[in-house]
């Protein structure tokens, strides 16, 4: 009895401080999470779709990047007809050059016709934070292009950041007011704080067993001195 008292207050003891270490690097990694960008991690697409309003063609693009929308650099769209020819492409950018850091956004047509400006927007969404204590800006990006319309085989997104390495994602389709493709995620590096906690808590669920297993262990053994 007393063994097992003991025990059971070194397994509380490491419980404890594992739990108060555990908490500690949270908070750090939460902190520097604000401070700083998240490495690694490029843009992805959240939502896609084509309609067709009273003779235009609306495709919406909706992106996230984890370093907040004003880190998308560009978001280009190309319609190709049934012999993979270029019929439109109009590309987006937020900045007149790569390394600018004055907000410039602004839609060109670089091939084909039927681009419609005026119906053509883009602005910041609000999609839930990856980290609520880094909330100063929206981390989604809708760009909305126009097209008057005409008849389209396929289409190709990209979109790029501005990381030192530039990152990318990219989208391939029919080009069709009748098909919405499902959303695509990019893999995400886990934030310090969610590994930390993955990796206690395995530790922590290790000696806990370890623990019962030996209590278990005891009075097996118990058990059989007193028969």
């Amino acid at each position: 009895m007393r063994f097992d008292n003991l025990s059971r207050k070194i397994f509380h003891s490491i419980f404890i401080s594992s739990v108060i270490a555990l908490a500690i690097l949270v908070s750090l990694s939460q902190f520097a999470s604000a401070q700083i960008g998240v490495d690694n991690d490029g843009p992805s697409f959240t939502k896609i779709t084509i309609v067709e309003v009273d003779e235009v063609i609306f495709v919406s693009v909706i992106v996230r990047d984890l370093n907040g929308f004003n880190n998308i650099f560009s978001v280009n769209v190309a319609v190709f007809d049934e012999r993979n020819e270029v019929i439109s492409r109009v590309n987006f950018s937020q900045y007149s050059e790569f390394n600018s850091t004055t907000y410039f956004p602004r839609f060109s047509q670089e091939e084909g016709q039927y681009f419609n400006s005026e119906y053509s927007t883009s602005s910041p969404v609000p999609i839930a934070p990856w980290n609520p204590e880094n909330t100063e800006t929206e981390i989604g990006l809708e760009v909305i292009f126009a097209f008057d319309k005409f008849a389209g085989d396929s289409i190709i997104i990209l979109c790029m950041d501005m990381g030192e390495i530039p990152l990318t994602c990219e989208h391939s389709g029919p080009f069709s007011a009748d098909y919405t493709p499902p959303p695509k995620f990019d893999d995400v590096a886990i934030p310090i704080s969610l590994s930390t906690v993955i990796a206690t808590s395995g530790a922590l669920f290790m000696v806990y067993r370890r623990f019962k297993n030996n209590k278990l262990a005891r009075a097996v053994e118990a058990s059989e001195r007193g028969k």
